[in-house]
């Protein structure tokens, strides 16, 4: 596969699955695997963390347009879909579990908590103001609906004493944090903790260093923007792909960055590695593995 090096960081892909939106990085350190999702390819994958061969990937088709996956504790997957959330089996199998959203809405971005419940965000079709939701599947399967009135609600993500959570509005260019009751699972003291520039480019998918620092993918923007708890800018981390759109950390410490990337309506032959899941390796952040649905 093609590498990229920005001495001292060295950017590789994991796969030569070139997604039209990939999305949702997950990461399990028992099997050292990487799944994601292509949302506008309704389908999703899985690949070793150093493989880089096509052979190396398992694709699984989905029949609706996937945001995100997660993994359960019995070893299977839950995603978020079209239609609300569906079970995946440990072979692909899939079918719809909780059916709820309108005819124009899908499910976009999501996480788990500590807890094991899941969190994910529902948006309309064309990004309507107000419409856009944020839900949370417990884990006896009940669903809340904890958050109103957003448009494309999307990364989201706590910080690592359980105490604040984090919530991106691509559309309205903002990332709000809330006080979190990790024990009750609520979230309450909503402030905007950052308001992104105007600039052309969108805040998209995140995720939360050991040490506290928000890791926000740009979306058109070619890099991963670095925040401090407090919402100061830290640094910028430039990618080699224009769009990239969520990260996760994974790794036997914990110290390679998972970049996600889109490809749809961008020149591959200038853009190489656009599409393609991406290790960042030399950034000197870790973060922890990612959680699980516990139902």
């Amino acid at each position: 596969m093609t590498s990229t090096t920005l001495d001292p960081i060295l950017i590789r892909a994991i796969s030569s699955e070139r997604s039209e939106c990939g999305e949702g990085p997950i990461w399990n350190p028992q099997i050292n695997v990487v799944s994601w999702v292509d949302i506008a390819g309704k389908k999703w994958h899985q690949a070793g963390l150093n493989s880089s061969n096509k052979g190396d990937t398992k694709t699984f088709l989905v029949p609706t347009t996937i945001g995100a996956i997660v993994e359960r504790n019995n070893g299977e997957y839950f995603a978020a879909v079209k239609e609300g959330f569906g079970s995946i089996s440990s072979i692909g199998e899939y079918q719809v579990e909780v059916d709820f959203l309108p005819p124009d809405e899908r499910m976009n971005d999501a996480k788990a908590d500590a807890a094991g419940r899941w969190w994910a965000g529902s948006t309309a079709l064309d990004f309507t103001l107000g419409q856009g939701r944020l839900h949370v599947l417990e884990t006896n399967k009940r669903i809340r609906t904890v958050e109103t009135g957003l448009a494309l609600p999307n990364g989201l993500g706590w910080s690592p004493d359980n105490t604040s959570f984090y919530l991106i509005d691509s559309m309205q260019q903002i990332m709000w944090r809330y006080d979190f009751d990790l024990y009750a699972g609520e979230i309450s003291n909503k402030e905007i903790l950052v308001q992104f520039p105007n600039d052309g480019s969108v805040p998209d998918g995140m995720c939360v260093a050991d040490d506290g620092s928000l890791l926000v993918a740009i979306w058109d923007g070619s890099r991963i923007e670095v925040f401090s708890p407090d919402g100061v800018t830290k640094e910028t981390i430039s990618l080699p792909v224009k769009r990239p759109t969520s990260c996760t950390f994974a790794g036997s410490d914990g110290s390679t960055l998972i970049v996600t990337s889109a490809a749809a309506e961008l020149d591959i032959e200038r853009e190489p590695l656009s599409g393609l899941t991406l290790a960042i390796d030399g950034l000197g952040y870790t973060g922890p593995a990612s959680t699980v649905y516990r139902d």
